[in-house]
């Protein structure tokens, strides 16, 4: 067993700016309240099923996983002060910080079990995570998440109180830095129990480990306000610089429809902004990040008629004129040739680089009518029916959609139509499979090629396109197996293999942008739906 080295996976991802000079022991920036606004409420702060990005955010605050992330996104001590992996890589044992305590009066210990709990209640069926992705790596995992074997069979135990032992399916030399992630924190059996199914939606239902806990009985008022205070049951490597963290809830209601102008006049302390109010931000003064760590495109249901031919999916595909469609792209987006994101990494190393880009996506042709009465002579029809796409009610994605459409009514002599909806709806209907086509964005948990080419198996809510094929599944078990010189081909092999069969059809990368005020230090914000850390902010 030695400690293993583990490489940094965030370019250009995480932001932390400087800290103030020292005064009395603690810096002068210290000891503040940070005003951030969180656009919508959260729907839930249960760590293992969240997954919108305001509940996130607040459970980074509130909880604590086996590690934190550092500036350059390694992974740091959290509750675990460390960790060794065997030669394999396969087999990770976590060492707790003997200190670490629950929120509650008691300051009940956090143990070794509260991981095994909360591993094994993430990856139950019953449970319904959409955010397990990153766990399926651990032993039995996917079986488990299936329904196929028991959560006691999960590769995760508890050798002692202090130490946490998780086997994986194949070599990862990277997963402690998978651990920062909600899914992963920490849960309290007995008191997730006394909660009776109202776990993480009210204050007398939460219990934290993390440096800060809700301030008081009247600390959050649903749709409002959400109060933060540090914690004194906290007692990780790092204290927390702030006081407290003030989340205002919305935007009209509380002074935030102008992000930049609140932050210049001090509503907030930190936001998310769009691309053009980024701008006007740096002018104004404030520090901006931004990480491009989204993938939008036209996604095939392959599980839904007439769509689970593979001619009729390609038929579509064939029917693009992409150089139309594309001229309608929303701002921060750029155009995407490829599924897996441009800030993919594998082994250290750019993975586009190593695997070369150039568009996998199939291409227009003549032949998409032929193509499509093929694929619906295979399945004994002779029309593909009442086709509705499902989009966000986005100006620009309804214009690209709408190129779309415009192409196969003239193609295919019939009328297809979309459906614009909210983008909760929308990522509601993708999760259910209520759909046959949606223009939607997929989101890796990280930034190997196979977190985003993972979402494409299983039978969960996380594969987006309800693809079920053994063959893609081993194209991706083998690429994990790879070594070095090989593994960016097979990966590229199995992306390759989604286009060819009209599975996941790439349109543009997404870019989010967060601006922080003048003055304002220390936030790290997170790409990949990983949240903010407040814990080292601070503000003149």
């Amino acid at each position: 067993m030695f400690l293993k080295k583990l490489t940094a996976f965030f370019l250009c991802a995480v932001v932390l700016l400087p800290l103030t000079a020292c005064k009395n022991g603690r810096p002068k920036n210290a000891d503040k309240t940070i005003k951030y606004n969180l656009s919508a409420e959260p729907k839930t702060l249960d760590p293992q099923i969240a997954s919108d990005s305001e509940s996130i955010t607040v459970i980074q605050a509130l909880f604590e996983g086996l590690v934190r992330l550092d500036k350059d996104g390694n992974p740091q001590p959290g509750v675990a002060v460390s960790w060794t992996s065997d030669e394999s890589d396969r087999k990770f044992t976590f060492r707790l910080r003997e200190n670490a305590k629950w929120s509650d009066k008691k300051h009940t210990p956090v143990t070794a079990d509260d991981f095994v709990f909360a591993f094994r209640r993430a990856l139950a069926p019953q449970t319904g995570s959409t955010t397990c992705t990153p766990m399926l790596c651990i032993q039995n995992a996917r079986k488990v998440h299936a329904g196929q074997l028991s959560t006691d069979q999960l590769g995760v135990s508890a050798k002692d109180a202090h130490t946490l032992v998780v086997q994986l399916e194949y070599p990862s030399p990277d997963f402690p830095k998978l651990t920062a992630s909600a899914v992963f924190m920490p849960c309290n059996e007995k008191f997730f129990d006394s909660t009776s199914g109202r776990y993480g939606l009210d204050t007398d239902y939460l219990l934290g480990n993390g440096p800060f806990r809700v301030d008081g009985a009247y600390g959050w008022e649903h749709g409002k306000y959400l109060n933060l205070a540090r914690s004194s049951s906290y007692t990780g490597r790092q204290e927390p610089l702030p006081a407290g963290i003030a989340f205002s809830i919305g935007t009209k209601a509380t002074g935030v429809s102008d992000p930049v102008a609140a932050l210049t006049d001090g509503t907030v302390d930190a936001v998310s902004v769009t691309e053009t109010q980024s701008e006007e931000a740096v002018r104004k003064g404030c520090s901006v990040v931004s990480f491009e760590d989204t993938t939008w495109g036209l996604c095939l249901n392959t599980q839904a008629a007439p769509m689970n031919n593979e001619n009729v999916r390609k038929a579509f595909l064939q029917a693009l004129d992409r150089k139309k469609v594309l001229e309608h792209l929303p701002k921060a987006a750029t155009p995407a040739d490829d599924i897996v994101l441009p800030a993919a990494r594998l082994f250290g190393k750019s993975y586009r680089t190593q695997a070369g880009t150039g568009g996998f996506y199939i291409r227009q042709s003549s032949g998409a009518a032929q193509t499509l009465s093929t694929g619906l002579a295979q399945m004994g029809l002779s029309s593909p029916g009442s086709i509705r796409v499902i989009c966000p009610d986005d100006t620009n994605i309804k214009l690209m959609l709408n190129e779309m459409i415009a192409s196969w009514n003239t193609q295919f002599h019939q009328y297809f139509n979309m459906e614009p909806l909210s983008q909760d709806a929308l990522d509601a209907r993708v999760r259910s499979g209520d759909f046959q086509m949606a223009l939607c964005p997929i989101s890796p948990a990280g930034d190997s090629p196979y977190d985003t080419l993972s979402l494409f198996t299983g039978s969960g809510t996380s594969n987006p396109a309800r693809l079920n094929d053994s063959a893609y599944n081993a194209m991706l078990e083998k690429a994990l197996e790879a070594p070095k010189g090989s593994a960016a081909g097979l990966y590229a092999s199995a992306e390759k293999y989604l286009n060819d069969r009209a599975v996941f059809y790439p349109l543009y990368h997404e870019r989010h942008y967060y601006a922080a005020a003048k003055g304002v230090t220390g936030i790290r914000f997170l790409p990949y739906g990983m949240g903010i850390d407040f814990i080292g902010a601070g503000k003149e």
